[in-house]
């Protein structure tokens, strides 16, 4: 995601485009209504400079995934958004039918295969401007060029194919709860929050773009055609794959709708989901969705939010939470170990929409499940972009172990972060270590309070490490799946996750775009298979390099630790480690 950038998504029936999700839709192919996001309103001026375009900034507008990595070309027919500077003013044009190719003096022309196109102009603002790459567009290595005021970019690089697709999600980044809407009846479409899941056996609608081309003039408004049997669109919740009905423009340009039944076997507030389509199979950014046991019924995590807190949510219109995550990462290099112990805590007000659109309290998928998340450079742990409002918990919070006393600093009002021992992740590879903090044995973090939330302690244990198959494994085929086992875990979850990089024959660098999956497992089951699906996220292996591009890890997570407070509804404090070698990805 690039901070501080909100996508904006036309509708033609509407005056204006507001930020809300719109509980209106049809279901079995007619007008559906995609949920919509902020107009930038604030007056530009006319710069006469030169447009500039930002290197790897043309992304598709729904998954924000960068370039170079698997899901990161844009498909024929779908919408893109493009970021640099002096691109043009803030307009969102009639929003009328036919869509212009020339939106107040801003143009994008493409060059692929011999062919130039005009690409079919959506909004335009100073710093980013949306437009949808015409059907017809040859496939292959293009060349983008926007003009603004007669003066015209440099161009830039974009992989044209015919499938690529994005969902959109609730923190408008790319990543978390997907935009989906659950059917109850014609006119009872809720959006899928955690306060108001699907459950197995219900239809619900995931919107996107990219699915593929249609016959039609994209400046139009579309022709609902399923496009299910020529895409062969599979939709994937969790592990196990989901029957698609649907898959399809909407009637609005380049905006897709899937809609498909919530499989069996699948309960969790944060279950990941993945979109395939297309000869090639290119997959989707993984979103998540919210899905109860049975209908009426509140959806939990085991390593993750209860349904007490969720039911407080629901009654309450906002729960008071706080939540600590304690993390330790070991890469064996081959001539040396690297290692960094990290912690973050958040403590904070969430609204239904705050917490449904973040990526989970303990930042961990629905167990028996896995997540995908891109990164740039060398640290792979998420950052939630949905932030609830804060509450002040004090100056800092100490820590005490087997190995002394540290403390997590506090970095703004409700926001702590520190680097305990080791080296920070994103200096991993340069920066020299501290000694190791988190060994196991038994711990204590506290805080003596703030003006929001009262003083607190919560006990907890760093368990042994657990042996695994992960290091004999060399190298992973990202056409099977992945089954990793393990002896000696205890109790809590085991956690597996492979992080690849576009990395150099140095290694990854700070400007790297890579993935990484995290699945979480139940500690006791000894086994978890990987379904392939995730891992064809990963980038390939396409150099040797002094330093692993590529690694896979395996270790354990703790169940959740609550904790309370006064001023808190509830606490959650949670330990990851994950100890990895390098492989080779293919």
């Amino acid at each position: 995601m690039l901070v501080g950038v909100e996508v904006m998504i036309p509708l033609k029936s509407l005056a204006k485009v507001v930020r809300k999700a719109v509980s209106q839709s049809f279901f079995g192919g007619s007008v559906i209504r995609v949920f919509l996001l902020s107009v930038l309103l604030s007056s530009a001026l006319v710069l006469q400079a030169q447009p500039t375009i930002a290197s790897g900034s043309v992304l598709n507008v729904a998954s924000y995934s960068y370039s170079g990595l698997p899901s990161g070309s844009i498909a024929q027919g779908s919408m893109f958004v493009v970021f640099g500077g002096n691109l043009g003013i803030t307009s969102t044009g009639s929003l009328s039918y036919p869509l212009p190719t020339t939106l107040d003096k801003t143009s994008i022309q493409v060059t692929s295969g011999g062919t130039t196109v005009d690409a079919i102009m959506i909004y335009t603002t100073p710093g980013q401007v949306a437009a949808i790459l015409p059907s017809n567009t040859p496939v292959g290595t293009g060349m983008l060029t926007l003009t603004y005021n007669g003066q015209s970019s440099s161009a830039v690089p974009i992989q044209i194919v015919p499938s690529s697709f994005g969902a959109f999600t609730q923190n408008q980044g790319g990543s978390g709860p997907a935009v989906i809407q659950d059917y109850v009846s014609a006119t009872d479409l809720p959006v899928n929050t955690i306060v108001a899941p699907a459950y197995p056996g219900q239809t619900v609608t995931l919107w996107g773009t990219g699915l593929g081309p249609t016959s039609g003039n994209d400046a139009d408004q579309p022709v609902q055609t399923n496009m299910q049997a020529a895409l062969n669109v599979q939709v994937w919740v969790g592990s196990q794959q989901a029957t698609v009905t649907y898959a399809g423009r909407s009637l609005d340009a380049a905006i897709d709708q899937i809609d498909f039944v919530v499989p069996t076997g699948v309960q969790g507030c944060y279950l990941p989901l993945a979109v395939k389509a297309g000869t090639a199979g290119v997959v989707s950014n993984i979103a998540s969705m919210a899905v109860a046991p049975s209908a009426g019924a509140a959806c939990s995590d085991a390593d993750g939010i209860n349904a007490s807190d969720v039911a407080t949510l629901q009654s309450k219109g906002s729960v008071k939470l706080g939540a600590v995550n304690l993390t330790h990462i070991a890469l064996n290099l081959g001539i040396a170990t690297v290692f960094s112990d990290e912690a973050a805590a958040i403590f904070g007000t969430y609204s239904p929409t705050q917490l449904s659109s973040s990526l989970g309290l303990t930042v961990s998928p629905s167990v028996g499940s896995c997540t995908v998340s891109q990164f740039l450079g060398l640290n792979p742990i998420p950052v939630d972009p949905t932030k609830p409002s804060p509450l002040d918990a004090g100056g800092s919070l100490p820590i005490t172990g087997p190995t002394g006393n540290k403390s997590i600093a506090s970095t703004s009002t409700g926001f702590y972060s520190a680097t305990l021992g080791g080296v920070p992740l994103a200096q991993i590879l340069t920066a020299s270590p501290e000694p190791a903090y988190f060994s196991p044995g038994s711990y204590t973090l506290s805080g003596s309070g703030g003006s929001a939330v009262g003083s607190f302690s919560s006990a907890f244990a760093v368990p042994a490490l657990l042996s695994s198959n992960a290091t004999s494994i060399t190298s992973i085929d990202r056409s099977k799946d992945l089954t990793v086992t393990w002896t000696g875990a205890g109790s809590g979850f085991v956690a597996i996750s492979a992080t690849s990089s576009v990395g150099g024959p140095l290694g990854p660098s700070a400007t790297s775009p890579g993935i990484v999956f995290l699945c979480i497992a139940p500690a006791s089951a000894g086994t978890f298979t990987v379904p392939s699906i995730y891992l064809q996220t990963l980038p390939p292996t396409t150099v040797q390099s002094a330093v692993p591009n590529s690694f896979l890890l395996v270790g354990t997570q703790t169940e959740p630790e609550n904790f309370s407070a006064s001023g808190l509804d509830d606490g959650y404090l949670t330990y990851r480690s994950l100890v990895g070698t390098g492989v080779t990805v293919k």
